[in-house]
């Protein structure tokens, strides 16, 4: 009897650590993480269901890192949303975040020659909270296009979403074994008309969370195509949290630092003093999300050239030499 308790007890353990929900899925702002892409040979999702085991053999890149910031939303082209993840230029995403989903308002996506943009006035569902397994939902999506290269337009788009958590169990990887598992696969469906050009976006990404370690997935396997007049064209991409990370983002945090910035609004020089030692860049956004500007402290002390930028309010993010973030705020430019 005492073995059957202990057994029904771990199995109950099991099931509400393979769950998510807002507090150990949704990104606020400060939160940082880095992903480093794979191998993609011989790399298939397989099977979901309960008590999964996916064994990978991936190998991670050594020297190309991607690094992920939240911030606070505050460009009005993607209201509501409340959260901005970026990794810089052309890698930007723009998310509503509550207790009961997470919504997804649109950003960039980049595909081998392809470079476009949306606004969803329609989101689409990336979560809805709690979520187990064979929690799903399909909606309807809508919104405006922009594409970039190889050719630029502007255009409207309407597709559909679905995200399914298809599965609970193991990941296995070659240095490290994640027993919470929750996959979550998401299927996105998009005609996008741009000028006189019309194509077909197909998305589907399996992520991987372990909602012990980390916000971000530990494994995304992302396969696109896209049809159009100029041609079929499909990517997969295989990434995984930089080390494995097993450190949830939110602790991985510093302490939030003093900062002072000066003048605001400013013309020509804003200055950022603290008396922090580990500050070591400020990160510069305008409200589109685009990195503008990138400069280093020296003894707490960083002064940013603004005698270029155009009238409008910024973003700054202080991170420090892992690139964790210690201070976001915002200033203004008046010309």
């Amino acid at each position: 009897m005492k073995k059957l308790l202990l057994s029904i007890l771990s199995l109950s353990a099991l099931t509400v650590s393979a769950q998510l929900t807002q507090s150990n899925h949704a990104f606020v702002a400060g939160d940082t993480y880095s992903t480093v892409p794979c191998n993609t040979v011989g790399i298939s999702p397989g099977a979901g269901g309960t008590g999964a085991t996916w064994n990978y053999s991936i190998t991670p890149s050594t020297t190309v890192t991607t690094d992920y910031a939240a911030s606070t939303s505050t460009n009005t082209a993607y209201n509501p949303a409340n959260i901005f993840v970026t990794a810089g230029t052309n890698n930007n995403s723009y998310y509503l975040a509550s207790s009961t989903e997470l919504k997804y308002y649109g950003g960039d996506m980049v595909m081998n020659m392809f470079n476009m943009n949306f606004i969803y006035t329609s989101p689409a569902y990336y979560a809805v909270y709690p979520m187990s397994l064979n929690t799903t939902t399909t909606v309807a999506t809508s919104g405006s296009a922009t594409a970039t290269s190889p050719l630029s337009g502007s255009g409207t788009f309407n597709g559909s979403c679905t995200v399914l958590a298809d599965g609970t169990g193991t990941l296995v990887l070659p240095s490290k074994t994640f027993t919470d598992i929750i996959r979550v696969k998401t299927n996105q469906d998009i005609v996008a008309t741009i000028s006189l050009l019309t194509a077909t976006v197909n998305t589907e990404v399996y992520d991987y969370y372990s909602p012990s370690a980390s916000k971000a997935p530990i494994l995304t396997i992302n396969t696109s195509t896209i049809i159009s007049s100029l041609g079929t064209s499909t990517q997969t991409f295989v990434t995984a949290l930089s080390n494995y990370d097993v450190v949830s983002v939110q602790e991985s945090q510093k302490s939030t630092i003093e900062l002072n910035v000066f003048p605001n609004p400013a013309s020509n020089i804003v200055n950022f003093t603290t008396l922090s030692l580990d500050a070591a860049k400020v990160l510069v956004y305008d409200v589109t999300g685009k990195l503008v500007s990138t400069t280093t402290f020296d003894i707490g002390k960083s002064h940013m050239n603004a005698s270029h930028l155009p009238s409008g309010l910024y973003i700054y993010q202080v991170v420090n030499k892992e690139n964790v973030t210690l201070k976001t705020g915002k200033f203004n430019v008046s010309k």
